[in-house]
């Protein structure tokens, strides 16, 4: 890819990068990691059979009732040991469940029959994490992408997976914090830096975590047009004065369609690198369509299909959707703010790594060879 090229991409995921946040000093506790003992993994209805012999009784001919094993391990989801199979080793594996709470007013945005859970970070997230190139937004889009699929999980009804791209994309760095802050839940490696009050010059310390994350919403009186049975937004140009337009179905946007609007810009430009891309649709396209397909063909025909209904709008209908998208979104801030506790000024910061992203998931106790 030319020059002109990464100067392109980094203007076109620029916005899909969430900046990071400050954390309060009982950040920590709001994630409710467990005590330093692990806990128990629960026991299901099935533990009850560990270590048995299926249906014999001392003295009975070990093979007499087979079929009748066979049939209960079956009907039961049993190993032969009595485990069951379908039954998940969450807690056996780290995962602990994420109190909805913590995503404050975000939490209207997915369906309220939906759970999450969360892990540690593992040896390839952060193996992965180690080989991020900050200077570069399409690596850094990756790899956050990367750590999120290892170490978040969705879970629908009746315990059905739900793909971990489902995630809205304004939340990406929010479960990037809360991953973070469950591998080092003992409070290592908190992320601070200091200001100054403009008003009094006292020092004041910010703290970056999932909790200290800001987010701009939909003022109250459009989210009447949200639904939240459904996460997707009903609004009739008619009503705001436009006609000769059909009723408008937005859909949130994810970390699974940005990938893929991402990918076939990629595309794009690999056939032609003097191909434009019109930046302003790249703010329409994934509130569209509720999908982009992963197949890269059937992918540019949607996003071509979809660019020719966004080019038929005329003037009015064009500025009525720019606004709509305006005041629908829900924007992270860049920035931390606290009052000064000395003359009470709100004081806002830059959120910013003290030293490089790279030492998000670098423990503090983990051994260093060298300066560099």
């Amino acid at each position: 890819m030319s020059v002109t090229d990464d100067e392109l991409m980094e203007k076109v995921l620029a916005e899909q990068i969430p900046e990071a946040p400050g954390v309060n000093d009982d950040s920590q506790a709001n994630v409710e990691a467990p005590n330093e003992q692990v806990e128990e993994a629960p026991r299901s209805e099935a533990a009850k059979y560990l270590g048995q012999r299926l249906n014999h009784v001392p003295g009975e001919n070990p093979f007499s009732s087979k079929e009748s094993d066979k049939e209960m391990i079956e009907n039961k989801g049993l190993s032969k040991v009595g485990e069951n199979l379908f039954d998940k080793t969450d807690v056996r594996d780290g995962w602990m469940d994420v109190d909805l709470k913590l995503l404050g007013k975000r939490a209207i945005y997915y369906p309220e029959d939906w759970s999450f859970k969360i892990r540690p970070a593992t040896v390839e997230a952060i193996r992965n994490w180690s080989n991020i190139d900050d200077e570069n937004p399409n690596s850094v889009d990756d790899v956050f992408n990367e750590v999120i699929k290892a170490c978040v999980a969705i879970v629908g009804p009746g315990g059905r997976p739900i793909p971990w791209g489902n995630i809205r994309n304004w939340d990406r760095f929010f479960f990037l914090c809360l991953v973070r802050e469950y591998s080092f839940r003992q409070g290592e490696r908190k992320i601070k830096y200091t200001d100054y009050c403009p008003e009094c010059d006292n020092e004041i310390e910010f703290e970056l975590n999932s909790q200290s994350l800001m987010y701009d919403f939909p003022d109250d009186e459009v989210m009447k047009y949200y639904s939240r049975e459904d996460c997707t937004w009903y609004i009739d140009p008619a009503e705001f004065g436009i006609e000769g337009q059909e009723p408008v179905r937005l859909y949130l946007p994810t970390l699974e369609k940005d990938a893929a609007i991402k990918s076939w810009i990629i595309g794009r430009l690999q056939e032609n690198r003097n191909r434009k891309v019109d930046q302003t649709f790249l703010r329409f396209v994934g509130w569209m369509t509720p999908k982009i397909s992963k197949d890269a063909t059937i992918a540019a025909r949607q996003i071509r299909e979809l660019e020719m209904k966004y080019k038929s709008w005329d003037e009015e209908m064009f500025t009525f959707m720019d606004d709509v998208i305006r005041n629908i979104i829900v924007t992270p801030s860049n920035k931390l703010i606290m009052n000064c506790p000395i003359c009470g000024e709100e004081v806002t910061s830059d959120i910013r790594f003290p030293n490089s992203i790279k030492e998000l998931f670098r423990r503090e106790s983990a051994p260093k060879f060298g300066k560099k």
